[in-house]
């Protein structure tokens, strides 16, 4: 695992670049201590064991925001059971919630 410098307009956001096993993991287990979010290559993401409240900013190869959405973790009840998607990103960069505003056709800087 790696950590990566992230810019999204004026902040600077510490990421674990999570490939392979690490992108079925993700922020699992993560109390997010140390570190901001993820970014996930996939574009397809559900939410067992995460302890926070996220925004998911999936992303085109260019890192560029395709859609943006607000994930719960999930729960005992059923409503939560969901897996987040968009079917034209190659990427997911998940953070806490409310961090950063971002928008669509914004560009992520790595």
């Amino acid at each position: 695992m790696s950590i990566l410098e992230v810019g999204i307009g004026n902040k600077k956001l510490w990421i674990k670049d999570c490939k392979g096993f690490d992108s079925i993991r993700g922020l699992m287990f993560n109390t997010m201590d140390k570190i901001d979010g993820a970014l996930i290559h996939a574009n397809k993401i559900w939410m067992p064991f995460v302890m926070h409240r996220l925004d998911l900013f999936f992303l085109d190869k260019n890192f560029r925001v395709l859609k943006k959405e607000l994930a719960i973790p999930i729960t005992l009840n059923p409503k939560t059971w969901k897996i987040y998607k968009c079917e034209k990103a190659r990427y997911c960069l998940e953070l806490k919630a409310g961090i950063v505003k971002a928008n669509n056709r914004m560009k992520i800087k790595f």
